[in-house]
């Protein structure tokens, strides 16, 4: 299944009272604001932008976007500073729903929708947006590491100038391709979690990485964790592709086995029809020699026959009945064969879906 196939199956998935459902699965539990919750819960979905800083109309000019304050670049510069540090530590801040929600103040958008759909990123929307998504956990020739921490570009033409941070801190520009392919699970998982981010407690990213120095307890040894969540993702994205091939392979099966019915669908009919005949045919005997067989009970039974007797006349009844459903099944398996010789890929269950598919059509149409 794709991941947009995925996305689209469990949007509609409603978290319990007071938890969450992360994406692999696993349920937190979350701690309610210690405010009244507010009475509404703001969206966030993509539209088109109305500030005028992202889409222009006519001769308008763009509205310049407001500088950011001090302490929002400067956690900005402490996520970027520890990305690969927290990746590390995914495990544990998975674990905690206050870990999980910490906000993240890294404001990504798109050509027209602006920042819509990218408000209030947290800590674990990333973590997961890194391990799902191929590309977003980057690797290049040289066999250095980066993470892709923002999006921005154009959702229509798909180009795109997009940052990720290298493990020694070095930050680059980086094109992705295909850009929806990136910014719309963003987008998804990022809406997910709209109302939690709204309604439960989370950690500021400060207290986040003190409690993981507290409980590293010094040990700075993390190079291996971040390689496993690497080769986790790789793992990850492989076995998406593989799916996404197997859904690909079966689409063109299933044509091809149209066409085929199609082609071959007066000698199919033909062939069908000998078999009905075959078949009600050989079930009218088989129930006659059932009706037998019960009436030899019954007289058994009565004792106006002994055992023996009972025996001999029941044997070639027995015998008869499964000659008869032998009959039936070399039918299915042999005939096929002598009527299409060169199309091994026709089967009598192919052909009994294709007849009985035309008939529910057929009847659906009167």
């Amino acid at each position: 299944m794709g991941i947009f196939a995925e996305f689209k199956k469990r949007e509609q998935e409603v978290f319990p009272h007071n938890k969450i459902i992360l994406w692999d699965g696993r349920m937190l539990d979350c701690y309610p604001l210690a405010a009244q919750a507010p009475d509404k819960i703001d969206e966030d979905h993509l539209e088109l932008d109305t500030t005028g800083q992202f889409l222009s109309v006519g001769a308008k000019k763009p509205q310049p976007v407001s500088p950011k304050s001090k302490d929002t670049e400067e956690q900005k510069e402490l996520f970027i500073k520890n990305a690969f540090y927290l990746l590390a530590h995914k495990e544990r801040i998975m674990s905690d729903s206050r870990m999980f929600l910490c906000r993240i103040p890294i404001q990504s958008g798109l050509a027209y929708t602006g920042i819509s759909g990218f408000t209030n990123p947290t800590l674990g929307i990333y973590l997961e947006w890194w391990s799902i998504v191929e590309g977003a956990m980057r690797t290049d020739r040289k066999g250095r590491k980066s993470l892709v921490y923002h999006l921005a570009g154009s959702p229509l033409s798909g180009a795109n100038k997009c940052a990720a941070v290298r493990e020694d801190g070095k930050i680059e520009i980086v094109s992705l391709s295909p850009f929806n392919a990136h910014w719309g699970p963003f987008t998804r998982l990022n809406n997910r979690y709209t109302e939690a981010k709204q309604l439960y407690q989370a950690y500021t990213l400060q207290e986040v990485l003190n409690i993981l120095n507290q409980e590293d307890d010094g040990n700075t040894g993390y190079a291996h964790s971040i390689e496993m969540q690497y080769m986790t993702h790789e793992i990850e994205v492989s076995n998406r592709r593989v799916e996404q091939i197997k859904e690909e392979r079966d689409m063109w099966y299933n044509k091809y086995k149209d066409a085929l019915i199609r082609y071959n669908e007066d000698k199919i009919r033909k062939y069908y029809a000998e078999f009905e005949t075959l078949e009600t045919s050989a079930n009218m005997e088989i129930e006659q020699l059932k009706e037998q067989k019960r009436a030899l009970k019954a007289e058994l039974k009565s004792g106006r026959l002994d055992n023996i007797t009972y025996q001999k006349k029941l044997m070639p009844l027995t015998k008869r009945i499964r000659e008869l459903e032998i009959e039936i099944g070399c039918f299915k398996f042999n005939k096929v064969l002598e009527a299409f010789p060169d199309e091994r890929d026709i089967s009598f269950n192919l052909i009994e879906q294709f007849v009985r598919n035309e008939r529910k059509s057929n009847e659906e149409d009167k």
